[in-house]
């Protein structure tokens, strides 16, 4: 049930986020989406290392992006967010439609109690590297490659907001 809570309240975020111009508010709604994200591969696997480590890598990505964009718009006013009719109306109504569809898939989160607590463990801790999931696995190495080849070359242009003075 919590798990729905969490999805539910990362789709608020998201929706907020749309209305953001300042890098700084953009950067700590990114942290709280990566927090969220932590909490729901932790509550839906049991595995708190690897929500531990994909949050630690979605904290140092949110900070590269705010270091550079910071420096992009050092300028920038931060400006409040006002909610207007419009928005305060959408808002509502996907409140109400999440309130009314957590009462209905709140039934079928009871289930799990037929498991046992240290074979669940097992099962959950040996999860992430199955043959179902190499693929991913090998999908996630690879795109940290890639990510870390474009940050240092991002980082070795003698112009720009991030250049070496070496």
């Amino acid at each position: 049930m919590y798990l729905l809570y969490i999805v539910y309240t990362f789709f608020f975020f998201y929706f907020f986020f749309f209305f953001l111009v300042h890098p700084l508010f953009m950067s700590l709604m990114i942290l709280s989406q990566s927090i969220l994200v932590g909490l729901i591969i932790y509550l839906y696997n049991s595995i708190s290392w690897f929500s531990y480590l994909l949050f630690m890598i979605f904290l140092s990505g949110t900070m590269i992006i705010l270091v550079y964009v910071s420096s992009l718009a050092s300028n920038i006013l931060m400006k409040y967010f006002l909610l207007n009719l419009k928005t305060f109306m959408m808002l509502l109504i996907l409140l109400i439609i999440l309130s009314f569809l957590s009462s209905k898939v709140s039934i079928f989160y009871n289930n799990n109690d037929n498991f046992s607590n240290l074979s669940n463990m097992i099962v959950m801790a040996g999860k992430i590297y199955s043959k179902e999931n190499y693929l991913f696995t090998v999908l996630i190495m690879c795109y940290l490659l890639v990510v870390l080849i474009l940050v240092v070359k991002n980082s070795l242009l003698t112009k720009g907001p991030l250049r070496s003075y070496t």
